[in-house]
């Protein structure tokens, strides 16, 4: 794993290459880390995971790694929720008109 370069409570982002890992300390490593390019929006999550707000235009990508960082069950609850909703509008049949 690289070197520490952020930390705000017990989220902890690491450098690792040209890419970032976020880590919930309060869990073991292969419990609760994501993956991110960017140091920014691993600052953003964190920011989210603490005052577990969801912002509706987070990419589904996003929202999968606050899932995989968060440590409370109904904020993940209304995560998975989210994410859901969002798989099964992307399912649905295109009207055709035949006419």
């Amino acid at each position: 794993m690289g070197c520490q370069v952020y930390q705000k409570q017990n989220y902890k982002i690491y450098r690792a290459g040209n890419n970032y890992i976020v880590h919930n300390s309060n869990y073991p490593f292969k419990e609760k880390h994501t993956h991110l390019r960017n140091f920014n929006a691993a600052k953003k999550i964190i920011s989210l995971a603490i005052s577990k707000r969801i912002p509706r235009d987070l990419s589904d990508y996003l929202l999968t790694s606050l899932l995989r960082i968060s440590d409370d069950e109904n904020y993940e609850h209304h995560l998975s929720e989210l994410l859901e909703v969002r798989t099964t509008k992307g399912k649905k049949l295109r009207y055709v008109n035949s006419h």
